[in-house]
């Protein structure tokens, strides 16, 4: 099911364009989450926004600085996926990022 749900949220981010996904592309090989960064928008700003929007998401290093440092990002955006995460969750994650960009403009 987690797969499923990687698979489907990399679909519709790259649907929407202008965000950069990090890791295989292939969800059999990243599990059940989906980092990225839109660089438009700092992680912590988007990641404060989805929240006052309902969105629980991580910001930050992810206890994996060096390879932050090497792929030259301060910061991404983590969606971790569990049982519970279904289709329409990604829907209101692309719709919170629609909206931080207007709001972030």
């Amino acid at each position: 099911h987690e797969w499923e749900i990687a698979r489907y949220a990399m679909e519709r981010l790259e649907a929407l364009g202008g965000v950069d996904l990090l890791g295989p592309r292939d969800p059999d090989l990243r599990g059940g989450l989906v980092s990225f960064v839109d660089p438009s928008i700092h992680p912590l700003d988007l990641v404060t926004y989805l929240d006052h929007e309902g969105l629980a998401l991580r910001a930050g290093h992810h206890c994996a600085q060096p390879l932050h440092r090497a792929l030259g990002r301060s910061a991404t955006v983590r969606a971790s996926f569990g049982a519970y995460t279904n289709k329409d969750d990604i829907d209101a994650l692309v719709d919170g990022l629609r909206g931080a960009r207007e709001y972030f403009g």
